[in-house]
């Protein structure tokens, strides 16, 4: 009984794990306390099967503690860009969400502040198809500030 107790334990945690980072991709990070603290994130859309990426979907979170400092990204794939801004700290709500229609590729994500002060934050991104179906998706951190 407990092996077999283990094994669905097991199981069970595999496919969730599966399953999260199919769907859900996540990635946290912290700003120094200098104003111009930046971090970098190199973002891969590529077809894994599902077919290719028409664009890279992308909102951030200003994470506790509620401090001073607003939270904004910058996502950039070529001559795309755009701007998205966490206004509200403290209200456990995302950015609105971008899309910045590039295509397969890698997409380029800054994550800065307002002014001086530590800060915290959160991002979620998904490629996806034309037809809005998860792609390939894989993240390299560039830089840590």
């Amino acid at each position: 009984m407990k092996k077999t107790t283990s094994q669905s334990i097991f199981i069970a945690a595999a496919l969730f794990f599966t399953t999260h980072a199919a769907f859900a991709h996540d990635q946290t990070g912290a700003l120094g306390k200098a104003a111009g603290a930046t971090d970098y994130y190199a973002i891969s859309c590529f077809d894994d099967g599902n077919g290719a990426a028409a664009y890279l979907a992308f909102q951030v979170i200003d994470a506790l503690p509620v401090a001073a400092p607003v939270v904004s990204a910058q996502v950039t794939k070529g001559r795309l860009a755009v701007n998205t801004t966490d206004a509200i700290d403290g209200d456990a709500t995302y950015s609105p969400k971008v899309l910045v229609k590039g295509g397969n590729g890698t997409y380029s994500v800054s994550v800065d502040k307002t002014k001086a002060g530590v800060e915290n934050y959160s991002f979620q991104y998904h490629c996806e198809t034309s037809d809005n179906q998860h792609t390939g998706t894989s993240i390299i951190p560039m830089q840590n500030q």
